[in-house]
């Protein structure tokens, strides 16, 4: 019964990880706006619970740190000029489906798939 117990929690900690690991790595989206499609990739990092990353687009980089992940949810926060942005993904199969709310911006969703390596 005990070895049974020790490899359920060995294999949900496994479970975990490999789900955590899931999000990291290069995704892309294009999105419509008022000026027209705008196009950009997310560098996922993580370590552990710990998520960070890489917006990149034509108008440059913009770095993010201090987010948090739990199995196949993440969410972290990051400031977009003078704009506050919340991110509340998850990992649903081969996307991402992110929510976002920016302080003064409103608020909307998109989807992200991965970028072919």
């Amino acid at each position: 019964m005990t070895k049974l117990f020790l490899t359920s929690i060995i294999f949900l900690i496994g479970s975990t990880a490999s789900l955590n690991s899931g999000v990291a790595g290069k995704w892309k989206t294009t999105i419509d706006t008022d000026n027209g499609p705008f196009s950009f990739t997310v560098d996922y990092k993580v370590d552990g619970e710990a998520l960070s990353g890489t917006f990149s687009s034509e108008f440059g980089d913009l770095d993010f740190s201090g987010g948090k992940i739990t199995g196949n949810e993440f969410e972290y926060t990051y400031y977009m000029a003078e704009y506050k942005m919340n991110h509340k993904g998850k990992l649903e199969g081969d996307k991402i489906v992110v929510t976002w709310i920016g302080e003064g911006l409103g608020e909307g969703k998109f989807t992200l798939t991965r970028v072919d390596q």
